[in-house]
């Protein structure tokens, strides 16, 4: 009897007492901790090159954004150009109607009398009729980043363009190249200048105007949008702006 209660016990305290191979080594440890890391690394790759991909075609769409509205607001602007006839005959070299196109390395020069004013507000002297221009101009922040400049003047004026009150802001910020072609459809041809002005003026404006901007994308190169706009009034006008 004695016998089998020691057996008994011995049995009992081994089954309190487990397997004796329960838990795991220090080996097996490190081994699912570096499995784990690995994995996390993996994850946390993917994650982070899917969060840069997502912001680069956000920048990329704004991007484009922003170009296809410089482009589309120059078109409607250059469509409605027009040149009056009843200019001042004194003041050959600063007419109130004008359309100069000017060839630069860079940014080309336009500018141009057009029926495009919007007048936002009310009591203001001003009517339909202002003279646009589109030029470049270096950032005053980093001199790097070229911008394209609108300007408007707030009535039309027998005076250098520049010296006339006007408000100029940034069209499409940091540009490669703008660039301008008139087509002459008296003569046929595209050219990359034009002037109604000074001794080899052109009495008419051209039909149509190709706008051919380029910025830099965020692979770092050069991209091109163009688009044509199509001048509704080609002849002189029997238009006299109001005098402000």
């Amino acid at each position: 009897m004695s016998a089998t209660n020691g057996t008994n016990a011995t049995t009992r305290a081994r089954a309190r007492r487990g397997p004796a191979q329960a838990g795991f080594t220090l080996i097996e440890v490190t081994l699912a901790v570096a499995i784990l890391a690995f994995i996390t690394t993996i994850m946390w790759g993917s994650f982070s090159q899917s969060v840069t991909s997502k912001r680069n075609i956000e920048a990329s769409q704004d991007r484009m954004h922003t170009v296809r509205i410089a482009l589309l607001r120059m078109a409607r602007e250059i469509e409605m150009a027009y040149q009056s006839g009843a200019e001042n005959t004194a003041l050959p070299d600063y007419p109130r109607t004008r359309f100069v196109g000017t060839a630069r390395s860079d940014v080309d020069e336009l500018t141009f009398s057009s029926f495009a004013h919007q007048r936002l507000r009310s009591g203001l002297t001003e009517s339909d009729t202002t003279l646009v221009g589109y030029y470049g101009e270096r950032d005053p922040d980093d001199r790097r980043i070229l911008n394209l400049m609108r300007r408007e003047t707030r009535r039309l004026q027998a005076e250098d363009p520049k010296l006339t009150p006007g408000e100029a802001y940034v069209l499409c910020p940091d540009v490669a190249k703008v660039k301008f072609s008139y087509y002459d459809f008296q003569r046929k041809e595209w050219v990359g200048d034009w002037t109604t002005i000074g001794a080899n003026k052109l009495d008419y404006l051209p039909s149509h105007v190709r706008i051919a901007l380029t910025v830099i994308d965020e692979r770092g190169q050069e991209v091109t949008y163009s688009t044509d706009a199509r001048i509704q009034v080609t002849e002189k006008v029997d238009y006299k702006p109001i005098a402000q």
